[in-house]
């Protein structure tokens, strides 16, 4: 026998309130694994707040997502969005340059005191915003230590697959979006976290999955011209010389078990991946839970 992948699931799982509200945002309440002492509940909610107060909201767009579409439909949005919310709402654009730059602009606009980070884009930028609101282990925070506020989360779903937004019911419209941030709709979500015995710890608020699935993705992310059709692609090419494995999962804090011969494994906070495959179809991303399939 080779060697074998060793996994832990838990329940020790970070929570996000993503209250799609004035505008759209969540507001990050970390409970991180093993690390009890670290819980930090921020509240979106000001005591003493007006009407007055012109929130800061900084949109991370991936101008390159779903083909190129993404950046087109942000310039016939923005004229829309600064009419609707612009009366109460500072808004900035920045547009990412390519991988891992979300999550460098979701660090510094928490640091500075944004009201909210709002994703314009798919599932990837989303990841990598979710991954801005936490640095080496712990949530970023407001370089102003006295700050009441905390920035929140949002997100106008523009991608090639937007998967997360599907569990809610969410379309690619953006207009739909931004109604729901001008109406102030919430949501509560969970964020899974996935913890090595070196690396920083990465956090998900989609699916997680390993081996098959995960190669089949990678490939995917190379054929995005294509739409959809490149999951399709994707799966195609993960499945050539594709060998099961065997790994090694504990639940909890239960036993150590060996399952033989793993295609995939994914774990689900919410239901979609792969461009609208139900993978986890009971997965909940607000009842603080995984779907393991």
């Amino acid at each position: 026998m080779g060697s074998i992948n060793q996994i832990a699931l838990g329940c020790g799982i970070a929570t996000v309130r993503l209250p799609m509200a004035k505008p759209s945002w969540a507001v990050v309440r970390a409970e991180l694994p093993k690390a009890p002492d670290l819980y930090a509940e921020r509240s979106v909610s000001r005591s003493g707040s007006s009407s007055s107060h012109r929130r800061d909201l900084v949109f991370v767009v991936n101008p390159s997502g779903a083909n190129g579409r993404t950046g087109k439909e942000w310039k016939k949005l923005l004229p829309y969005l600064r009419s609707r919310l612009g009366a109460d709402c500072n808004i900035c654009e920045s547009l990412t340059s390519g991988p891992s730059h979300a999550i460098d602009i979701t660090r510094e606009a928490i640091r500075e005191g944004a009201d909210a980070v709002i994703v314009v884009g798919g599932d990837g930028t989303l990841h990598e915003v979710v991954n801005g609101f936490f640095w080496a282990g712990k949530p970023v925070t407001n370089y102003d230590r006295e700050a009441t506020h905390s920035t929140a989360l949002g997100l106008i779903p523009l991608g090639t697959g937007s998967d997360f937004a599907r569990s809610f019911g969410w379309k690619n419209n953006p207009y739909e979006a931004i109604e729901r941030m001008a109406k102030g709709q919430r949501s509560r979500i969970d964020v899974g976290v996935i913890s090595g015995e070196t690396d920083e710890p990465h956090y998900f608020i989609n699916v997680a999955d390993i081996h098959l699935s995960a190669k089949a993705g990678y490939h995917a992310s190379k054929y995005k011209r294509f739409g959809n059709l490149c999951y399709v692609i994707g799966a195609l090419k993960g499945f050539i010389g594709h060998r099961n494995q065997d790994l090694k999962i504990k639940v909890n804090e239960g036993e150590w078990e060996v399952y033989p011969q793993v295609t995939a494994l994914c774990i689900g906070n919410a239901k979609y991946f792969g461009g609208g495959m139900k993978i986890t179809p009971n997965a909940d991303p607000q009842n603080g839970k995984f779907e393991v399939d």
